[in-house]
């Protein structure tokens, strides 16, 4: 057996730890497989190489302990802890959130329109030429006023057919009436009552045809005159906005509108409102609409309608605000600024710094009594001007994180 000079201390005790090595008081002796330790590993290369590098392993898992330690950030699940000595303690702020009275506002670009079915374009129901025009542009008319006047041969032509269908009907009726009268006193004969009532049904029958030509010339039969041209008329009330046509031109069905009144009393601005903006606006919320050409001049609207699809390119949604309209100061195809104001309510509102995200969902840092921070996961929309309301996930009086989450989130 051979003797190895390694002394005593700790350095034997590190390497019987590591090689299986019994070491006696009077030295060092090597009992693995009857080999001398030289034989198992060269002198040199352990005291040169090998027991600098265990020193530095060592020195280095020590480090470790002590960096875990002393770490500025430690989680657990969803509580995190920020060290006393942390620089982040210098970049986050908190504040304690409660409801409050609350109503979004926020701006966008609309257009005013007239109001659906307070507007009409009258166009030449038939081919023909232009036989009078009884208005102005800008005149005030009430429905049922005469428009223009419009004349075809056609026209003529079917309106003296319903005369003579009309008239034919009235004397087949008289007939039949008298025949049926001698045939009850039993004076009359049943070939002549039969006869007559064949003609007064193909006289009604008659008639009733030429009535349906004279829709086709959207003519109403009770205002019909023999040899007068059709009278267009306006279906509602309202205000001359064009008239475009010259007495003797001749224009064609589907041409395009010989005339146009609206009621301007009240119009439509039509905004659209981005997809983030949504959960702001609902029917009946109040809207100011602002315009260039008179900017101290606010006029007050309503959402009228919210609408149910969004543009696939803009993302946006139609939004509907009615304005009054009597001073005539909004024109239609103007474009105006609009501001939503929604109706108040009771709303938890943080800045949208407050609000972190992970794997699709929202969270937000609430600090406890000890110090610590907890991950609580809300529901919440974008209200505009930085702003967020919270719909679920917080009831009031916690303290939460509202400035610097992200650095706890790298």
């Amino acid at each position: 057996m051979c003797r190895c000079s390694m002394g005593s201390g700790p350095l034997p005790y590190v390497l019987s730890e590591l090689f299986p090595i019994s070491f006696s008081p009077g030295g060092p002796q090597c009992v693995r497989s009857g080999n001398c330790i030289v034989n198992y590993l060269d002198r040199t290369f352990m005291y040169r190489y090998f027991i600098p590098g265990l020193m530095l392993m060592l020195t280095a898992c020590a480090g470790n302990r002590t960096a875990q330690e002393t770490a500025e950030v430690i989680r657990r699940g969803d509580t995190v802890i920020i060290s006393n000595n942390s620089p982040i303690l210098k970049q986050i702020e908190f504040t304690t959130v409660e409801p409050e009275t609350w109503s979004a506002q926020f701006r966008t670009v609309g257009e005013v329109t007239p109001v659906a079915g307070k507007i009409a374009e009258i166009s030449a129901p038939f081919s023909g030429r232009v036989e009078g025009c009884s208005v102005r542009l800008g005149q005030r008319v009430e429905e049922g006023t005469p428009v223009f006047a419009l004349g075809s041969s056609d026209f003529y032509e079917a309106v003296r057919t319903y005369f003579s269908a009309k008239s034919n009907n009235e004397l087949a009726a008289r007939r039949y009436a008298r025949q049926s009268g001698l045939s009850s006193n039993g004076v009359g004969a049943v070939r002549e009552l039969e006869q007559a009532r064949s003609e007064a049904y193909i006289a009604e029958r008659e008639l009733e045809q030429a009535a349906a030509v004279l829709r086709i010339f959207n003519a109403d039969t009770a205002s019909l005159r023999m040899g007068q041209p059709l009278t267009a008329v306006s279906p509602i009330a309202g205000e001359v906005l064009s008239c475009d046509m010259t007495i003797g031109s001749y224009v064609s069905e589907g041409e395009g509108p010989l005339a146009v009144v609206a009621d301007l009393s009240k119009v439509w601005v039509r905004a659209f409102v981005k997809e983030r903006y949504f959960g702001a606006v609902q029917e009946g919320d109040r809207a100011e609409v602002h315009i260039p050409s008179a900017p101290d001049m606010i006029y007050t609207g309503r959402i009228h309608y919210v609408g149910e699809m969004v543009d696939p390119d803009s993302r946006a949604l139609e939004v509907i605000v009615e304005c009054d309209n009597s001073a005539r100061s909004l024109k239609l195809g103007m474009f105006c600024n609009v501001l939503f104001s929604g109706t108040p309510r009771e709303s938890i509102i943080l800045p949208a710094t407050a609000l972190m995200q992970e794997s699709g969902s929202d969270f937000v840092y609430q600090r406890l009594g000890d110090g610590s921070l907890l991950r609580r996961r809300v529901v919440s929309e974008t209200v505009g001007d930085g702003n967020v309301r919270i719909l679920g996930g917080l009831d009031g009086g916690e303290t939460v994180m509202t400035r610097g989450g992200i650095y706890l989130n790298m």
